[in-house]
């Protein structure tokens, strides 16, 4: 298939021009207020090369899917500046984080637009569907990286994975090091962001909250979460200082659709035809 191989460098492509204008996204201004720190993640990310299929495809989500492609754009940026500190005593490759981060939900190219935009609970039979993105994603990634798809394949399969073995798609529990910081940001960054479920985001005080409980529920990890914590802090605490408060902060948005599930199996949505105006759903 011509392009299967060819690599791109990703600063030749508008894919790096979009990353980078995601540092001026507001809700994450304290987060990324650091301009060496940025300057450093932006020399990894001009490394990164894909498969030009690759780059076709994130391409193509940018021209689709908007939201969604802003969406990887913002966890890739949160990704990388997590794995830059070094608090967390895990030792990351900031180019492999970049490279993982940026194809995490390739697989929402193929799932219905009438499920991502449906603005009701889901059906089960629809909420199976929309778990299928992560082996979805690992499929494509199979066909266009051939022998070398082992460098993607933990972002695709394990970002909805949870510690816990309550995530999916294989409900496991042993979490690779770089999918357990994705899916932190990946739930952060869907929980504030808009969504056709609910009629405001949560707040980044609210979303914090929530993934808190997640890491006390034993889901999350908790060093990466209270990480995002202290880094979110105009202070930025180093983490053997940091304070969490038992409190919450601020309340969850209210008429919230997310996680509500309704008996049912295939219906009408799968038939949608896509639109330019999607909305992503996590």
């Amino acid at each position: 298939m011509p392009g299967r191989k060819r690599l791109i460098r990703l600063r030749d492509t508008p894919i790096f021009a979009d990353l980078k204008s995601s540092f001026e996204d507001k809700r994450y201004k304290t987060i990324l207020s650091a301009p060496r720190g940025n300057i450093e993640l932006l020399h990894h990310v001009r490394k990164v090369s894909f498969p030009e299929m690759i780059i076709e495809e994130l391409l193509e989500i940018k021209r689709n899917m908007p939201d969604t492609y802003q969406h990887i754009l913002r966890t890739a940026v949160l990704s990388i500046s997590l794995s830059l500190d070094k608090q967390l005593k895990m030792t990351f490759d900031p180019i492999s984080m970049a490279r993982l981060s940026l194809v995490h939900d390739l697989g929402k190219s193929r799932i219905p637009f009438g499920i991502l935009n449906k603005e009701t609970p889901l059906t089960t039979g629809e909420y199976s569907t929309l778990k299928s993105h992560p082996l979805i994603g690992y499929v494509l990634l199979r066909y266009y990286c051939g022998k070398d798809h082992g460098l993607y394949d933990a972002a695709t399969m394990e970002h909805h994975e949870k510690l816990d073995g309550s995530g999916y798609p294989r409900k496991i529990r042993k979490i690779k090091k770089y999918s357990q910081v994705i899916g932190v940001v990946d739930m952060l960054d869907a929980l504030t962001s808009s969504r056709p479920y609910r009629k405001e985001p949560y707040t980044l005080r609210a979303a914090l909250d929530c993934l808190l409980d997640e890491a006390k529920k034993g889901k999350l990890n908790r060093k990466i979460v209270h990480l995002l914590i202290a880094q979110a802090r105009k202070s930025k605490p180093s983490l053997k200082i940091l304070r969490v408060s038992r409190e919450k902060r601020d309340a969850p948005p209210r008429e919230n659709m997310y996680g509500k599930i309704i008996p049912g199996g295939s219906d009408k949505t799968k038939k949608v035809l896509r639109s330019p105006k999607q909305r992503s759903r996590d």
